[in-house]
Formats: C-alpha cells, structure tokens, sequence
C-alpha cells in the first residue's frame, strides 16, 4: 500500500483549528453567563467577558503552548478573598508582609507574603468531605535566599490535631499524601507557579467531613514565598481560577454547539468521521450522569436521546462511542479498552458512522468496531459537554481541533489520522 492510501484522498468538509486560530467559528453557538479566566499566549492570567469563549493556554518547558477552546462546568470558589491575605479569613500564627509587585494578571499590586506558618480558614467548606484547594505562589528573593522553596499545607480538622503537612515543590517533584492527594504544579513564564490538591478529610473527625473550624496552614519555608489567589471548589480537582472579592464567585458552564448541521453544505447524512484531539478530561465530580461527549446530538436539546457521539465517564475504562437512536437503545456500541483511573488521557480521536458499519480509534489504535445499527438524526455537533441546559455536565478540558469528513474514512485512514 503506497503511504497516499494511509490519508484521505479529500480533505475535510469542516476543519476547526481551535489551538491554532484561538478563534470561534461564528456558526458554533458559544454561551456563559459570567466571566472566566484563562492564561493568554504571554503566560498571564486574563477574564474573559461573559458569553466569551476561552483560549487556553499552559507553559512547557520554556514555551508556552496553545491548547485550545476550554470547556468547563459551573464551579464556585468558596473562599471570598481569594488575593487579600490580610483579611479575617487568615491569622492566628504566622508572619505575613506585602510587596508590590507584577501580580498573575501581569498588573503591579499589593502582594502578600509569609515567612513561617499563616492560616487559611476554610468557612465555606462546613460538611464536605473532599475539597479542591489552590493557590498561586512565588517565590521571594532578598531574604532566605535558597535554591529552592517550599509551601507547607497543614491542615486541621475540628476539635484540633493535625491532618497532614505536606510539601508542595516548585519543581514539581510532588507526590500523593493521605489526606493530600492529586498534587498538581503548574508553572507560569512569570515565576508563578499554581498549586493544587485535593484534600480528604480526616474520617476521625467531625464525622469525616470539614467545618467551620478547620482551615489550611501556608508554610513559607526556607525562603519567603508569596500567595495569591487561593480557591477552594467543593469539588476532586481544580478548575480556572475564579477571584472573589467579599463574597463567593460562581463560574456559569460553558456551551459550545453547532445546530442544525444537516442543513450544511459539509455533512453528510448516511456516512461520515469525525477526527478530533482534546487534553486530559478528569472526572466531572458534581454530576456523576450525563456524560460529556463529542460528537452529534439530538438538535432539540443536545441529549444523547440520537446521538453519535464519544462519551466520557467517570471511569475512563467505561468511556464509550454510542451511537443511540432511541433513549436506553444503544444501536452501536463500542467500549475501550482497559485505562481504569479518574481521567481520560490527552488522546486523539477519530470515529465513523454509516449503517451497520462503525468504528472507533483511538492514538493511531483501533478500539472496536460494530456491524449493527441505523444512522441516527443526530444533527447538533457538540463540543465537550451533553445536553445545552445547565444542569448538563462539561468535560473539564481542551479541544484542540475536529475535523469531519462527509465519507466512511477506512480504519487505516482513520488511524493515520490519530497518530
């Protein structure tokens, strides 16, 4: 076989270059009610207006990479002085000093800083049990100078005793504690870096849950460190950032769809493949059904009702390619291979449809194929979430780019296509 029969002998009738455009098609609907933020393409921390798409971005190894259109469920963050260290919120044991300096937005302000141990009282987080806890540092020159800096997290439960310290590295050399898990470092051009967790409460104590009492300890080390924008999500891991001033901050969903596209002049009813490349999708933690997919939807409403479409579950190994023509009747169904764990790997996808006649690949690797089933009306093209209401979940993630052929592409191609 010649190398030319391993591409497409036509291109693709729609061709959605969201990492490297980092702009919308103004036929895909786009809407969320409120404001986010995102990193633009010079590291810093920016807010997009309300209704605005996302452009995300992240720092690699010196560059800073493109990821695409960010996707992202409602969360709220519980902690209301998210960049004002010298509030009531903080106190009782440590020293705290402030510099102005180049905050994450890139903007000269107030900064804060701690030199030993200074207390985060998580108010808010009364009865949860799993919390998502973040923050933003930097590391301070002019006083302990070392090579390297540190962030303590200590955080106690009601009725005093400890729950764990931990040790947050900014090289990024962390690793999971007992009640401190999914440590997470991201690194900003600017000398910023991230911090994230999940934090578990200790079942011993307020019968395994937080209260009004407990709070999180910021260690300044070795060496001083600054802290801002802390947030606490009730929630297993961290989403954008979200500043509150006085009061906590709720960041609506994000929606992003294309109706009717039968009406199009680049879909084909009967065949077609879609071809498309996302970054890692963790388990959406505030609804357990309704899983976010990408793919066609029912146009009425965006459900999987009739729907060809790529599922994610909380259980990546349970991730699927459905193609369903009535609620609960699965008319092609092919399900991945093994990958248990709580989120779906940075993959490139590609899936087919015509009648009796799927397949889905994944990596270059073709997952399944199945000979059954009638083509659906699904003519709503989603990205990233299922259903357009806002009780629907979202895939907490990037799409980089989708591509849609208006033919059956072979499965060689197909794997081609997603190496």
């Amino acid at each position: 076989m010649s190398i030319s029969q391993n591409f497409p002998e036509e291109g693709p009738t729609l061709n959605l270059n969201f990492a490297g455009s980092k702009t919308l098609d103004p036929r895909i609907t786009f809407s969320r009610t409120t404001t986010g933020t995102y990193m633009d393409a010079n590291g810093l921390i920016v807010t997009a207006p309300a209704d605005a798409p996302r452009f995300d971005h992240r720092y690699v190894n010196g560059e800073i990479e493109s990821l695409g259109l960010l996707v992202e469920e409602e969360r709220s963050n519980l902690f209301t002085r998210s960049e004002e260290i010298t509030t009531a919120y903080f106190g009782g044991g440590g020293t705290i000093g402030t510099d102005t300096i180049l905050n994450p937005y890139g903007i000269s302000s107030s900064v804060s800083y701690v030199t030993t141990s200074e207390r985060v009282r998580l108010f808010n987080a009364d009865g949860y049990s799993t919390l998502a806890f973040s923050f933003f540092s930097k590391k301070r020159f002019g006083g302990l100078e070392r090579d390297y800096a540190y962030i303590e997290i200590f955080q106690v439960a009601v009725g005093g005793g400890s729950l764990q310290a931990y040790y947050f590295n900014y090289d990024g050399n962390n690793s999971d504690g007992t009640y401190v898990k999914d440590v997470k470092t991201e690194q900003y051009p600017n000398g910023w870096y991230r911090f994230s967790c999940r934090l578990v409460a200790r079942s011993d104590y307020n019968g395994g849950t937080f209260s009004t009492t407990s709070r999180v300890d910021i260690e300044g080390g070795a060496s001083d460190n600054y802290v801002w924008g802390i947030q606490v999500e009730a929630a297993s891991f961290a989403t954008s950032y979200m500043p509150t001033s006085a009061s906590q901050f709720t960041r609506n969903h994000d929606r992003a769809y294309y109706e009717n596209v039968d009406q199009t002049e680049w879909f084909n009813k009967t065949e077609g493949t879609v071809v498309f490349e996302h970054t890692d999708v963790p388990y959406n933690s505030s609804t357990p059904v309704g899983y976010p997919a990408v793919g066609f939807a029912r146009t009425s409403d965006g459900t999987s009702a009739s729907s060809i479409q790529y599922y994610f579950t909380k259980n990546y190994g349970s991730a699927q390619y459905l193609v369903r023509i009535t609620p609960g009747n699965d008319s092609a169904n092919i399900d991945p291979p093994g990958g248990t764990g709580s989120a779906a790997p940075a993959s490139k996808v590609g899936f087919v449809y015509k009648a009796n006649d799927y397949a889905l690949v994944r990596n270059g690797s073709l997952v399944g194929t199945d000979d059954s089933g009638a083509v659906p009306d699904a003519y709503m093209l989603i990205f990233g979430m299922n259903g357009v209401t806002a009780t629907e979940p979202n895939w907490n993630a990037h799409l980089k780019n989708l591509q849609y052929y208006p033919t059956r592409l072979s499965n060689t191609v197909l794997q081609t296509l997603t190496k």
